[in-house]
């Protein structure tokens, strides 16, 4: 592994570790992708240009466009040309053979790290599966204009989640590549723009494998930093080659840009940026942990231990959360193993908590390793902690047995 010297980067990945938490978002972009062998956004247009051509399409227009770099109006061009041959852009990524990678890419390393951080909100404009892949059934998907979804997430319901608002290629239909996509994504899709203009105003926001040229996010930082100026966005970017803009961004566009270094010509030469995460995920642990010790010196010398005990170990969530990771916890603990679906009506039934509150709090237990669990049972891990979890719920599961004996 290459060693990082001590530069200003490091310094600004030391103050992002310091305020990384669970509610942190990861803006997952093609740069990532990329590690599996993706098509860039270019070779991508690219492929879209030979299946126009070979299905009688003219070419000559978006042809122009490539070279001069302008992607969007070569895909606009090229979705154009489609349309006049009876096929259409759902057809390409159904029927083009290269676009079959989009299903059967496998996870790499960077994706290995990008699970270790303490989050599990991502957004991501990537129509590929590999994010689904990392976090197997432990999160998640949300679809474009999913108003119920995106609504629990912009309220906060919902926080483990892959956001993929770009379009998913389980969904061609859903896919957005042109001009005519973008401008119906951003005014017509009001409540995806709501969502993303909450998220950027209220969370921390990360950046990995991503450019800050999107359209959809531009028009919202823009709107964001005109309104509230550039010190109310909480912004961190990692960009290959930017250290004479880091300034520029930080005091215009309200973004901490931290640099990496890589091959200029080589779009998906982002080597180094897997230097960079190993640092943040090693430094983020360690604040992580010195959070814990500090908190739990203290706690030592409280007179409710087994209380404060739980609740130590359940810190990283917020007042209205930690309830529901007690009952879910104590329930399991209290008989070492149940079906899940028995947990869920204990605590959304009986307890009264919503159901998505509930299943994120399950699935952040899991990856916790506070609980364990299989396909349909949840399972004690069995130590001091949830021997205490149990008697802290203790009487609430007696009057839960006692009304369902009763009916």
């Amino acid at each position: 592994m290459k060693i990082l010297k001590m530069n200003s980067d490091q310094d600004n990945l030391n103050k992002l570790a310091e305020i990384f938490d669970q509610d942190t978002v990861l803006f997952i972009g093609s740069g990532v992708s990329a590690q599996a062998n993706l098509p860039s956004w270019k070779e991508l247009v690219e492929w879209l240009t030979d299946y126009t051509s070979t299905s009688g399409g003219n070419v000559k227009t978006a042809s122009s466009f490539i070279g001069k770099g302008d992607l969007i109006k070569a895909a606009t061009a090229l979705t154009d040309e489609l349309n006049k041959t009876n096929k259409s852009l759902p057809d390409f990524f159904t029927n083009y053979k290269k676009c079959s990678i989009f299903k059967s890419a496998a996870p790499q390393k960077i994706h290995q790290l990008i699970s270790k951080l303490p989050t599990r909100a991502l957004i991501t404009p990537n129509y590929d599966l590999l994010l689904e892949q990392t976090f197997n059934s432990h999160i998640q998907v949300v679809h474009r204009s999913n108003i119920d979804v995106l609504n629990d997430i912009k309220h906060g319901r919902l926080r483990n989640f892959i956001y993929k608002y770009h379009g998913c290629i389980t969904c061609p239909e859903s896919i957005i590549l042109n001009y005519e996509h973008y401008n119906r994504a951003t005014h017509s899709n009001k409540i995806d723009f709501e969502a993303l203009k909450c998220l950027l105003q209220t969370k921390t926001f990360v950046f990995i494998g991503a450019g800050l040229n999107d359209p959809d996010l531009n028009y919202i930082q823009e709107y964001l930093t005109e309104v509230l100026g550039t010190n109310s966005l909480n912004i961190w970017a990692f960009m290959k080659n930017c250290t004479d803009e880091v300034q520029f961004y930080r005091e215009h566009c309200g973004v901490n840009l931290i640099n990496y270094t890589g091959d200029s010509e080589n779009p998906k030469d982002h080597s180094d940026l897997l230097n960079q995460l190993e640092f943040l995920v090693k430094k983020v642990k360690e604040h992580h942990s010195l959070d814990s010790r500090s908190l739990g010196s203290d706690i030592q010398n409280t007179p409710s231990d087994t209380t404060n005990l739980v609740r130590q170990t359940l810190v990283t969530a917020n007042e209205k959360i930690i309830p529901v990771d007690e009952q879910i916890l104590g329930f399991v603990s209290f008989f070492d193993n149940v079906k899940k679906e028995d947990c869920i009506e204990y605590a959304t039934g009986f307890k009264r908590f919503e159901r998505s509150d509930v299943n994120n709090r399950i699935e952040y237990l899991i990856n916790q390793q506070l609980l364990k669990s299989t396909n349909h049972f949840l399972l004690s891990s069995r130590n001091e902690l949830t021997q205490e979890a149990a008697k802290l719920v203790e009487d609430d599961i007696i009057m839960f047995l006692g009304e369902y004996e009763n009916g």
